[in-house]
């Protein structure tokens, strides 16, 4: 039996999922993209449900995504995602979204690693299980993990608190929160007159209940539009989430 290596599913953007400028949110975006790529990897037997009673948990590691037009509040938007290589540690899987002119309106592709849940220690999907197929013949971006850096030291911006609407079932911050935080270093008039054309992010370590966030932002010298913005863990003094934002 031939399974298909893509996993489609359509939907239409909820009162509850754009933001005050009715556009789709980038947060919300994410979500849409994990949910489906949890999905697809229940369907092959790699997801979650498989994966816990064996010691094993996906994380994800980093991830790019380019926006092109952003969706409105009852537009039908098509998801697809499939897990595209293997690169060194990372489980490389990509995204498309489509409005209903079957029009791509956002690529992406992100870094997964596999973890032994007790040890942290990162495990090797092919290796692990040989019968995996990969689906490397199309590509929605061809940019691979790297690191994050800025020259000069960001501005502080405000600091939060990871609180109980914030953790997932792994019982710490979602990463779609993150980003969340990230737009939260913008004021209503910035998000008024721009939107996001590009989104470079890394997930660098966990933040629990009760940690207390710190988010700094600083501006790339020659791309006034461009940002970088890193949120520090004052409980463990661990930067745990980086970003670059390119704007419109």
């Amino acid at each position: 039996m031939n399974i298909n290596p893509i996993w489609e599913i359509t939907t239409k953007v909820r009162a509850f999922d754009a933001d005050a400028n009715d556009r789709l949110k980038v947060n919300t975006i994410l979500d849409y993209f994990q949910d489906a790529a949890s999905n697809d990897a229940e369907r092959l037997n790699f997801g979650y449900s498989n994966f816990v009673p064996r010691g094993l948990t996906w994380v994800l590691s980093w991830a790019k995504f380019e926006f092109i037009k952003y969706p409105k509040f009852i537009d039908e938007v098509k998801i697809q995602t499939w897990g595209k290589k293997q690169y060194k540690l990372y489980s490389i899987r990509d995204y498309l979204m489509f409005d209903s002119k079957d029009e791509i309106i956002c690529r992406g592709t992100s870094a997964w690693l596999l973890l032994d849940s007790k040890s942290l220690r990162p495990k090797i999907l092919p290796q692990l299980f040989p019968e995996i197929k990969m689906h490397d013949s199309i590509e929605a971006l061809i940019d691979l993990p790297q690191k994050i850096t800025h020259e000069s030291p960001p501005d502080s911006i405000y600091s939060t608190q990871i609180r109980y609407s914030d953790i997932d079932l792994n019982q710490h911050a979602n990463n779609a929160k993150y980003i969340e935080l990230m737009l939260d270093c913008f004021n209503k008039e910035f998000h008024s007159e721009h939107t996001i054309k590009s989104l470079v992010v890394s997930f660098n370590a966990e933040s629990k209940y009760g940690d207390e966030i710190q988010l700094f932002k600083g501006i790339e010298k020659e791309f006034p539009l461009t940002h970088y913005i890193e949120a520090k863990n004052q409980t463990s003094n661990k930067i745990v989430f980086q970003a670059i934002v390119e704007w419109n």
